[in-house]
C-alpha cells in the first residue's frame, strides 16, 4: 500500500491488481517516456504490462504501466529522482452527475428505432460523489467484497486515476496456438431474485452471444459456446455464456474486434455507438473499455465495469476526492425507462456506499467554484 501511496503523491504511473480468485495484489510502476506518455505495449516485446483503454477505442496507443519497478525498487527511484512530481493527468472527473431528465431524453430517442428495427443500445449514467475517505481505504474495502473479479487501481497521465472490480472477461489467452476464452454477459436482476428470466433479458443477452460467436468465427476460429449460466456480482446477477475459440490468434486484433461488445454498446454495434455518442450527455472515458494485464506472455483482459474515475480535489478548503461512478443497462424494444434507470443505479449502490461511508456529499448541484483540482503535493501525506 505504501508504494501505491507514494505513486499517487508523485503522479507516477502504477497499478495494483489481482486476477479473479487471487488473494494477493501485484504492483507495477513505470516512468512516462520523453513525451510524457505511458504506453502499455512496446513493439517486439511481450514483457509483463498493465493496460487500460478508452470506450471509443480510437486512441493512437493503449495507455498502461509496464513492469519497470516493483514495490521495493520504486522507493529507490523516488529518492533519487530530480523531477518529481511527474506530469499531471490530462483529464479529470466531471463535477455534475447524469441528470435523470437527460437519461429519459436519451431513452425516448432510442426507443422508436428499437421498436421498428429491433436490436439493442446500452445507455449509461454516472454519479459524481465527493468523499474525504483515503482512496486506498475505499479501494481495499471495495475489493474485499469482490474477490471473484479482476480488481485494479491504476494511474496514468492519459487516464488519470481509475479503479474497478469487473466480473466480465473480455479475453483470456492460453499458450500459443491454444486460442482464447471470452464470455457474453448481459441481462440483470437482483441477486436474490429466483424468478424465471424474462424475455427482455434473454433477448438482450442473446444478441451479445450471437455477436461474439460470429465475430470469432469470422476471424477463422473454431468456436464453442458453453450452456447458459448465471454470474452473480454483489447485489445483482447476470446471464452468462462462456465462449472458447481455438486457432491462430492475434490477441490485439481480437481485442479490437470484440471491444466494445454489445453488452456495453448495443447491436447493431455501429448504430448503437452513434446513438450513444448523440444522446448520452457525459463522456464514458475508460468506462466500458477494456482493462487487464499481460503476464508471462498471456493476456487477461476484462470489460471495465463497476469502476470509478477519481481525482484529488480542494473541496471548500479541505482535501478530498471526486469520484465518477459509472453504470448502464441494455435497452431493447420492451424496456421500461424507470426499470432501466433503477437497474443502473443499483449496480453502483454498493461502491457508492463504501465511498461515502457516513458522509452525504453527492454533488450534482454543488457550486463548481468550491471544487478545485489540486493534485497530491509533497506536503499532503495519505495514511497508507
Amino acid at each position: 500500500m505504501a508504494a501505491a501511496d507514494a505513486c499517487l503523491e508523485n503522479n507516477i504511473p502504477f497499478t495494483l491488481f489481482a486476477l479473479p480468485g487471487e488473494e494477493f495484489f501485484r504492483f507495477f510502476a513505470s516512468v512516462p517516456d520523453s513525451e510524457g506518455e505511458s504506453h502499455a505495449f512496446e513493439e517486439n516485446s511481450d514483457a509483463d504490462t498493465f493496460f487500460i483503454n478508452f470506450f471509443d477505442n480510437d486512441e493512437p496507443y493503449t495507455a498502461g504501466v509496464k513492469r519497470q519497478f516493483d514495490a521495493d525498487s520504486i522507493w529507490e527511484y523516488i529518492s533519487s529522482a530530480k523531477n518529481l512530481p511527474l506530469p499531471q493527468p490530462l483529464i479529470h472527473p466531471s463535477i455534475s452527475s447524469t441528470h435523470r431528465v437527460s437519461y429519459d431524453n436519451a431513452f425516448s430517442h432510442v426507443k422508436p428505432r428499437l421498436k421498428q428495427y429491433g436490436g439493442k443500445v446500452v445507455l449509461s449514467q454516472h454519479q459524481s460523489v465527493i468523499s474525504a475517505r483515503p482512496i486506498l481505504q475505499v479501494v481495499m474495502d471495495y475489493f474485499s467484497k469482490t474477490s471473484t473479479t479482476f480488481r485494479y487501481l491504476c494511474f496514468t497521465p492519459e487516464t488519470g486515476i481509475w479503479f474497478g472490480s469487473t466480473p466480465e472477461l473480455l479475453l483470456e489467452s492460453g499458450d500459443e496456438g491454444e486460442g482464447i476464452v471470452t464470455m457474453s454477459l448481459a441481462g440483470t436482476k437482483l441477486a436474490d431474485d429466483t424468478s424465471v428470466w424474462d424475455e427482455k433479458n434473454l433477448e438482450e443477452h442473446h444478441l451479445v452471444t450471437l455477436f461474439i460467436e460470429k465475430s470469432l468465427k469470422d476471424m477463422g476460429l473454431d468456436v464453442d459456446v458453453d450452456p447458459l449460466s448465471e454470474l452473480t456480482f454483489c447485489n445483482v446477477k447476470h446471464l452468462c455464456n462462456v465462449i472458447s475459440a481455438k486457432g491462430s490468434v492475434d490477441v490485439s486484433e481480437v481485442l479490437a474486434e470484440l471491444s466494445p461488445t454489445p453488452a456495453v454498446a448495443g447491436f447493431p454495434r455501429e448504430v448503437a455507438l452513434t446513438e450513444i455518442d448523440t444522446f448520452e450527455t457525459h463522456c464514458r472515458r475508460c468506462y466500458a473499455g477494456y482493462v487487464g494485464v499481460r503476464l508471462d506472455g498471456k493476456y487477461h483482459a476484462f470489460v471495465n465495469l463497476r469502476c470509478a474515475f477519481v481525482a484529488p480535489i480542494n473541496y471548500g478548503g479541505d482535501f478530498a476526492y471526486l469520484y465518477n461512478l459509472y453504470s448502464g443497462g441494455g435497452i431493447v424494444a420492451s424496456s421500461v425507462c424507470d426499470d432501466e434507470w433503477n437497474e443502473a443505479i443499483s449496480k453502483i449502490s454498493i461502491l457508492k456506499n463504501i465511498i461515502t461511508s457516513n458522509e452525504n456529499l453527492e454533488i450534482a448541484n454543488v457550486n463548481p467554484k468550491l471544487v478545485q483540482f489540486n493534485p497530491c503535493s509533497q506536503n499532503i501525506h495519505l495514511p497508507f
